[in-house]
């Protein structure tokens, strides 16, 4: 009876080792599916902030070029960053498009600057002007909130949430 005892010691002390070896599994491999939410600083591309302070046409007449039109327009940029602005100038007459000019120049950050092109017109030409701004591209960063899935066992949940 004796070697018949020891033969259930062993398959309970196996049962037991089992048991034991499947609990902690159970409890510190990571097998439950967690959705985690955090965030992250990531760049992005944008137009530069700007306002248009002042735009005309105003007619003029000297004796070199005779009568010319001058289309001004002044643009401060309002964005934290600097760049390189654009403005297109255009020019139309009873006919539709007389001319385009174009005019660029770096602005810094709170600056002001003035783009002005000049059109060669005759005396008396009925014309308007039009302009368009190009802003620069500039890299920015924002926060973004992200989701992923991580796995975790019973034990990180219980101890870390």
């Amino acid at each position: 009876m004796i070697c018949g005892g020891d033969k259930t010691s062993k398959k309970l002390a196996i049962g037991v080792t089992v048991a034991v070896i499947a609990i902690a599994i159970v409890l510190f491999i990571p097998i439950i599916p967690v959705d985690v939410t955090y965030s992250e600083t990531e760049p992005y591309s944008r137009l530069a902030e700007y306002e248009v302070v002042s735009a005309f046409l105003r007619e003029g007449w000297d004796f070199t070029r005779g009568t010319y039109h001058t289309s001004e327009v002044t643009i401060k940029n309002i964005d934290s960053y600097g760049g390189t602005f654009t403005v297109t100038h255009d020019i139309y007459d009873i006919n539709g498009l007389y001319d385009t000019k174009t005019t660029s120049g770096y602005i810094a950050p709170g600056d002001t600057e003035t783009f002005m092109a000049d059109f060669d017109t005759q005396w008396l030409q009925d014309v308007r002007g039009e302009y368009t701004v190009s802003a620069p591209t500039v890299i920015d960063e924002r926060v973004v909130i992200k989701h992923k899935t991580v796995y975790k066992s019973i034990i990180a949940i219980l101890i870390y949430g």
